[in-house]
């Protein structure tokens, strides 16, 4: 079949199906008019659905590419380390080597400092004796005096 006959097959089947459901009642014969559409409408909405699907599927793959990329700059960061530490191993074992036949130096350890000299003879502190308590003479009891009571003076008559 050719593509004439299969549009011209296409826009009879929605037709029909429009003129199904208009009878039905689930949509007016009005709204079947504006539904119908030209051909070249429907193969612009078509280009345009394909473009964005086009672009949809070019950013999946640039996304994509960019994660793998990421995982292959991580992998080779790893193996760029990997090489430096073995490397340093190396340059490491060949230090010992050379010290283990190098005669070993004495070790120099600190002198410890000496304490100042003082130039002024300590003074010896002696501690104060205590001062005795003063004996004092024995105090004598003062009784207090008895109040004299007051005579009364008679009346004479």
């Amino acid at each position: 079949m050719s593509k004439k006959s299969n549009k011209e097959l296409r826009t009879e089947y929605e037709e029909d199906y429009l003129k199904r459901l208009a009878v039905k009642g689930k949509i007016k014969s009005m709204q079947t008019e504006e539904s119908t559409i030209s051909e070249e409408e429907r193969t612009r909405k078509v280009e345009e659905a394909e473009k964005i699907q086009i672009e949809s599927a070019h950013q999946i793959q640039e996304a994509s590419a960019a994660k793998i990329q990421s995982k292959l700059d991580i992998i080779n960061k790893q193996e760029f380390l990997n090489k430096e530490i073995i490397s340093l191993i190396n340059e490491l074992k060949i230090v010992k080597a050379q010290l283990k036949k190098e005669p070993t130096k004495r070790k120099i350890s600190k002198k410890k400092a000496v304490p100042k000299r003082r130039t002024t003879a300590k003074r010896k502190i002696s501690k104060k004796k205590a001062v005795p308590k003063r004996r004092t003479t024995a105090k004598r009891k003062i009784s207090k005096k008895k109040a004299v009571p007051k005579r009364r003076k008679s009346k004479r008559k």
